[in-house]
């Protein structure tokens, strides 16, 4: 038997033994598989494809396609056929090239570790054996003739069809051979250490440099010494050796995978392989170690303390996330501070705030429903009125009168009562009823609708009365029950039922309500009385210009609801005050309550003077709306505030008994300030204990809270609730009117008032279904909770667009979305809540500049009343979209969680803790919804669960709805979190399976699937799709694209556009197009040039320009060009012209709505053409759900990118004599020689890039001549002419740029960094960049061409003003026919007489 003696005693059979074990291999008669008789037709095998895979028990009869076994089985029928020499044309799957990558992976491991054996024993032999004769030759020789060999280079060879089976290929090799190290592999090194020892010192010493003088060798010896030098100890070599022991050494081959030192970026490291090969054997096998060590010292060391860095900071939030801001240690309060709050939803909040703050929003949300609702009745019975009199009724002639009559019953005519501590409606009193029943009677009002009215009005009282009960049960409250009732009574009567005209009328530039000059005059004689009565005199005139000043302003409290204005006292003593006049406080108790001896209002009278001229009025709906806003805030924030404290208590209890704060967090408040200080360590306590404010009086109700000392964040975040406070510059009026307004306007428009934008919305959330397997689910129960979703929400929208009662919600629909709604489910959208809280910033109204924040909101509301309701109804629908799919998700999620305990129930199954569940044991309906709830908002993008760091960022000029990525990270992580935990319960595991299984095939099944789908459908190659993804435009170029091809041209859709969950996906989706697009390159840096995209692309929503800021740069710092070099106008265009230019731009990119979608589809269906383009129909429906085909205009693609290449040749060239022509000396000669290497390097890859553009056109049908044509129209011939030769045209010096630096270098007297010297080093570089192949690697090295004393000493020659034929001999290395050898290799006969002529030679 002949074999290779190897190191170590390994021993290889050759192909004849591997052979002749097949054929002795017992093979059962039934299948009569023998190797020897398999023959190259298909027809005379004795198993087929079909047969050998049934015989593998991967498919039935029945299933014969569409496994993922069926799959990786076929990738092993073609690896059989390469190996017998067949040719495979059909392309590799997904799962095949990733079963053939496996495959290779197992054979490459073992390989490699033989091979650094052979290699440790190569560098040691006879200096003089050339390379193919080495042991390591002959070992791969060998090796690649042996099945083994064949089945690697065929596996190999499907695998990188594919980038993701490259990458499976390189993530296995590292793995495996990181498991072998571990075990088996380590005692192998530790006995081989003398060869490592003796192949460093070699490299220290020298030796091998000296005995091959190879120029290259000598450099990686310095690089290895550089290596070492990082610590001259053994520990360094036993690290580095250890390290990458998994990678360096028994990768197979580490020159495909590449190092950071390869990349681009970190070129400076010595880390990058050298892969050009030796002549000798010893000096190749050097070089190859070395490779290997450097592979393996970048494992050890910049890889794995990274990893374990950022393992260190998780697992330190992880820990003790609740606790690092209370932190002794600064770093880990800037851990907690900086990477901490900014990505949580939390924020700065303790959790038990934040879970505080979310309850009390979606209560107050919950309620405005309510009270909507109850609004709404009295809206619908006038429509009834109108539609049963035709409009003839008075009550529809004067809808204020009737609504002022419904007010007065409704709020005046009955008090609510007290029965054993619990507030009641009585029902109206028969006088009230019959009082009402008379007014409506007059106003021809039909019996039915004032029963109806009645009826209405009795439900809305009984609710109110519901309320008040829940104030008054508070342990808060200060009065006895029938106090409060008497208070709360007067209230409604008072104050919450009543509106002024001053205010709602008058909230524009132009007013609606004025003061009669009766109103006037009254109030003025009241004032001119309180001055009296106070020591003064006030004329008539003086006491008209106060009235005037009242009016304006005057305002209503946010806190009490009442009408407030500012007076100034007339008391002598104090005649620089200012008091606040509250409306409110002169009726309680049901008592009239004038101000003391000297004060403004002494009567009845006078009250009843202000209340006219502030336009007093009442309002049935508005008074409703008010009523149960009102008395569920008190509620809701007593709840609040109860609950905050208990949590606080709690987590003090938990912490005395041992409990880690790091797990629950702090106390938060606390009764003196040292204990606070103590407590709350590093953190800015109140100076002042916390003084909550409700909208009844101090004297009724004192919040639990009172009293206590907290941090000043906590104390704001308790007062504002899930407010974002901006900065200074943010809430300044000019910020506001620049910034803001314009910001928000644009995005709205994009959005919200896009039509096309609604159907993208509705469609794209369908997506969060999938993603967490809720359509895993019987098709019934699909069908059930769609339509119970469908009317929770939309009927509400119908009913708001057209008035019609039939279309609003049935109660127990409603009471489905209220429920949702205080659980925080519903009314989230990302897109509608980011602009509401922006329109919010830009309305503020600032105590300190209240005056000028009124003004500028009544700027904002003159006018636009229109537009407020055509944008209601479109937010309401948007919503819409977005709740069917929420309301459906917590549908079949609590179906879920009450099936699985049910089935837990019948088969006996414990839960978590070990019990078995029983009836009596399973969750209430109630807890299973609150769970349901729970876990909508923590897998569904949820507005209220962006942290405030990224809800900050829609003030600023940079990001777009950067709230939207945040949260599909969040969701995404926890969607993930939630499965592995519902996987350890044994009730909930099948969930969690589902659950990953949803998450799985969103993510990594659903887009490679359509894709493998399209190009099926259409039939197009791997390589018709990179081609197509060479031409496509930048921000589609590393999405998921669907390919078509029809009528003999190319389209794509862009999927990744209306894909909601593409911020997952993306970065494996650039990584995998980076690795396609090049797939000889090596793999880390086009890994890490897809992380840097794909980091790009993921921060991208925060840090790119918004619509606006992008537009004013355009116009503005630009200069009339787009971010995309895009010219807006011509530079020689006359002022008018360009402003005018600039203004269309402006209009067209901030345009409401989807203009050019909707401009698109009207002329697809005219069957016109667009700007030269025909569109289709079908193709522009698409566009409504996201997913557009657009076609591939080869054409203008080729144009564009010839003109990016022009441009970019531009700033190559200036890199050359970047800062040498400042007019200072230059004292080092060798950088211009190192700057146009660096610019030729650009300039290479702007070449690579042309070059794979041309070969993609070619794939794609283009014909060399229209290829030709398009260069030749943009006068680029001569480049084409490079590109299509794959040759590279490196950057040439002309005559008049060394005669510029002659002549400054004469008139400066200083030296020319562009000497003799530094010509010809950059005519030898030009010669040998002439020999560079393009999408090569470029091996162009500085080092090689740097002068040895880079000094520049030589002073200018006195005659080199003017470029003469002497001084360009001298300049140039021109030959004697006055070319150089550049100019003669490549200039045509015509072009060498121009120079000639040029240099005066002819």
């Amino acid at each position: 038997m002949s074999e290779y003696e190897l190191p170590k005693g390994i021993l290889l059979p050759l192909e004849e033994e591997v052979t002749e074990e097949i054929k002795v291999e017992e093979v059962p008669k039934d299948k009569e598989l023998n190797l020897e008789e398999v023959t190259e037709k298909e027809e005379e095998r004795e198993f087929s494809r079909g047969n050998l895979l049934k015989d593998l028990d991967v498919i039935s009869e029945e299933n014969i396609t569409g496994t993922i076994t069926e799959e990786s089985a076929r990738s092993i029928l073609k690896i059989i056929d390469k190996v017998q020499g067949k040719e495979v044309e059909e392309d590799a799957s997904l799962v095949e090239s990733m079963s053939a990558a496996g495959i290779s992976t197992v054979i490459k491991i073992p390989k490699g570790l033989i091979t650094f054996g052979t290699l440790l024993t190569d560098i040691f032999r006879d200096q003089d054996i050339p390379v193919d004769e080495t042991l390591t030759a002959k070992f791969n020789e060998a090796f690649d003739s042996t099945i083994l060999g064949k089945i690697e280079n065929a596996a190999e060879d499907i695998a990188r069809e594919t980038a993701a089976g490259k990458i499976t290929e390189a993530v296995g090799q590292l793995y495996g051979a990181g498991k072998i190290a571990q075990k088996a592999v380590i005692p192998v090194i530790t006995k081989g250490s003398k060869y490592v020892r003796k192949l460093v010192n070699s490299i220290k010493t020298g030796r091998y440099v000296k005995t091959t003088n190879n120029i290259n060798a000598a450099k990686a010896a310095k690089k290895a010494k550089d290596l070492n030098k990082i610590t001259n100890t053994d520990k360094f070599v036993g690290i580095a050796i250890g390290g990458g022991l998994g990678g360096g050494f028994i990768v197979s081959n580490v020159e495909d995978i590449g190092t950071f030192g390869d990349w681009d970026f970190l070129d400076f490291l010595p880390t990058g392989l050298d892969r050009n090969e030796r002549e000798k054997g010893a000096d190749d096998a050097q070089r190859q170690l070395i490779n290997r060590l450097k592979f393996g010292t970048e494992l050890a060391f910049p890889i794995i303390p990274f990893v374990v860095g950022t393992g260190k900071i998780g697992k330190l939030i992880v820990q003790k996330g609740k606790d690092l801001a209370y932190s002794d240690s600064m770093l880990e309060r800037w851990v907690d501070r900086f990477i901490g709050q900014p990505f949580r939803s939390r924020s700065n909040k303790p959790q038990e705030l934040f879970d505080g703050i979310q309850k009390l929003e979606g209560k107050k949300s919950a309620v405005k429903i309510l009270a909507k609702d109850a609004s709404r009745n009295f809206d619908d019975r006038l429509r009834e009125i109108s539609k049963e009199t035709s409009g003839a009724a008075q009550a529809v002639k004067d809808p204020e009168g009737f609504s002022k009559i419904i007010s007065q019953f409704l709020f005046k005519s009955t008090d609510d009562i007290v029965r054993k501590k619990e507030i009641l409606f009585p029902g109206f009193s028969s006088t009230a009823v019959k009082t009402f029943k008379d007014s409506l009677n007059k106003l021809g009002v039909p019996k039915r609708s004032v029963s109806n009215i009645i009826k209405d009005a009795t439900g809305f009282r009984n609710a109110a009365a519901g309320l008040k009960t829940l104030i008054s049960s508070s342990k808060n409250i200060n009065v006895a029950t029938d106090k409060l009732n008497k208070i709360l009574n007067e209230r409604v009567k008072n104050v919450l039922s009543v509106d002024y005209r001053i205010i709602d009328d008058n909230s524009g530039l132009f007013r609606g309500f004025r003061p009669t000059a009766e109103n006037i005059e009254v109030v003025s004689k009241i004032l001119q009385r309180y001055a009296r009565e106070n020591g003064k005199t006030l004329d008539s005139s003086t006491a008209n210009k106060l009235v005037n000043d009242i009016t304006k302003n005057a305002f209503k409290d946010k806190a009490t609801g009442s009408l407030v204005f500012d007076i100034g006292t007339q008391s002598a003593l104090d005649a620089a005050s200012v008091q606040k006049i509250n409306m409110g406080k002169y009726v309680t108790t049901g008592k009239f309550k004038p101000d003391g001896k000297g004060g403004l209002i002494q009567s009845k009278s006078d009250l009843q003077a202000f209340k006219d001229l502030f336009g007093e009025y009442r309002n049935a709906q508005k008074g409703i709306y008010s009523v149960m806003s009102d008395l569920a805030e008190i509620i809701s924030r007593d709840k609040f505030y109860n609950e905050l404290l208990k949590s606080s208590d709690d987590i003090g209890k938990q912490l005395k008994a041992g409990a880690d704060p790091g797990k629950i967090g702090r106390p938060i408040f606390f009764k003196n300030y040292n204990d606070a200080v103590i407590n709350l360590p590093n953190q800015q306590i109140v100076k002042t204990p916390l003084n909550l404010k409700t909208s009844l009086p101090d004297t009724i109700y004192k919040s639990p809270l009172d009293g206590y000392f907290t941090t000043i964040p906590y104390a704001e975040a308790i007062r504002v609730g899930d407010a974002v406070v901006g900065s200074a510059l943010t809430r300044s009026l000019a910020w506001r009117l620049g910034m803001l307004i314009p910001k928000g306007l644009s995005q709205a428009a994009k959005t919200i008032l896009g039509p096309f934008t609604h159907m993208r919305n509705f469609f794209s959330s369908m997506f969060t279904t999938i993603h967490r397997g809720n359509v895993l689910i019987p098709p019934v129960k699909v069908a059930d909770f769609i339509s119970k979703a469908t009317k929770a929400t939309q009927p509400q929208i119908l009913y708001r667009m057209t008035g019609n009662p039939k279309f609003r919600n049935a109660p127990e629909d409603q009471g489905l979305y209220r429920f949702l709604l205080e659980e925080g489910v519903v009314n989230q959208n990302i897109v509608k809540r980011e602009l509401e809280g922006m329109f919010d910033d830009i309305t503020q109204v600032r105590t300190a500049n209240m005056s000028a924040d009124k003004f500028f909101n009544k700027i904002l509301n003159t006018g636009t009343r229109k537009f407020k309701r055509l944008y209601d109804v479109a937010q309401d629908l948007y919503t819409a979209e977005d709740d069917i799919f929420r309301v459906y998700n917590f549908l079949a999620e609590a179906h879920k969680l009450d099936s699985a305990f049910e089935a837990a129930i019948k088969k006996g199954i414990k839960d978590a803790s070990g019990k078995v569940v029983t009836r009596a044991s399973k969750p209430s309906d109630l807890a299973i919804m609150k769970e349901a709830a729970q876990i909508v908002r923590e897998t569904v993008p949820n507005y209220a669960y962006v942290s405030d760091f990224v809800k900050g960022v829609r003030r600023s000029p940079l990001g777009s709805f950067a709230a939207f990525p945040a949260e599909i990270i969040r969701t995404g992580t926890n969607t993930t979190a939630r499965a592995l935990y519902e996987i350890k319960d044994p009730v909930r595991r099948q969930i969690g399976f589902n659950s990953l299984i949803g998450q799985g095939f969103t993510y990594a099944v659903l887009p490679p699937t359509l894709v493998e789908t399209f190009r099926a459908l259409y039939g197009i190659t791997r390589e018709q799709l990179s081609a197509i993804r060479e031409v496509l435009p930048t921000w589609s170029e590393d999405n998921t694209i669907l390919p078509i091809y029809e009528n003999g041209k190319y389209k794509y859709i862009d999927f990744s556009h209306g894909f909601f969950y593409d911020t997952l996906t993306q970065p494996v989706q650039t990584t995998l197009a980076t690795v396609q697009k090049n797939p000889d390159a090596p793999l880390v840096p086009q890994l890490l040039d897809s992380v840097v995209k794909a980091t790009a692309k993921i921060f991208e929503p925060f840090v790119q320009e918004s619509i606006w800021a992008g537009v004013v740069l355009d116009i503005f710092a630009r200069n009339g060009r787009t971010k995309e070099g895009r010219q807006i106008w011509n530079e020689r265009m006359s002022p008018g012209d360009k402003l005018f230019e600039a203004f269309k731009y402006a209009t067209k990119e901030l345009s409401p709505g989807s203009r050019e979608q909707v401009f698109r589809l009207y002329k697809a269906i005219l069957g016109e053409t667009v700007k030269g383009e025909k569109y289709e129909v079908p193709s522009e429906l698409m566009g409504l759900f996201g997913f557009r085909e657009v076609p591939l205009n080869l054409e203008k693609t080729l144009n564009f990118r010839i003109q990016e290449f022009k441009r970019n040749e531009r700033n190559e060239r200036n890199l050359i004599y970047r800062g040498t022509r400042s007019g200072d000396p230059i004292d080092d000669m060798n950088i211009i020689i190192r700057q146009y290497i660096e610019a030729n390097k650009q300039r290479y890859d702007s070449y690579n890039s042309m070059r794979r553009l041309y070969d993609a056109l070619k794939v794609l049908g283009m014909r060399d001549d229209a290829i030709a044509e398009e260069y030749n129209d943009r006068k680029a011939l001569k480049l084409y002419g490079f590109i299509e030769n794959n040759r590279f045209q490196p950057f040439s010096v002309s005559t008049d740029v060394i005669a510029a630096y002659a002549k400054e270098s004469e008139e400066k007297n200083i030296p020319n960094p562009l000497n003799e010297k530094v010509l010809k080093q950059l005519e030898k570089i030009q010669e040998d960049m002439f020999d560079l192949k393009l999408n090569q690697e470029f091996n162009i090295n500085v080092e090689d061409y740097l002068l040895e004393n880079p000094k520049t000493s030589v002073l200018p020659l006195p005659e080199q003003s003017m470029p003469n034929p002497e001084i360009m001999q001298a300049s140039l290395p021109i030959n004697q026919n006055g070319l150089t050898v550049t100019e003669q290799a490549l200039l045509s006969d015509e072009e060498k007489m121009i120079r000639l002529r040029d240099r005066g030679l002819a």
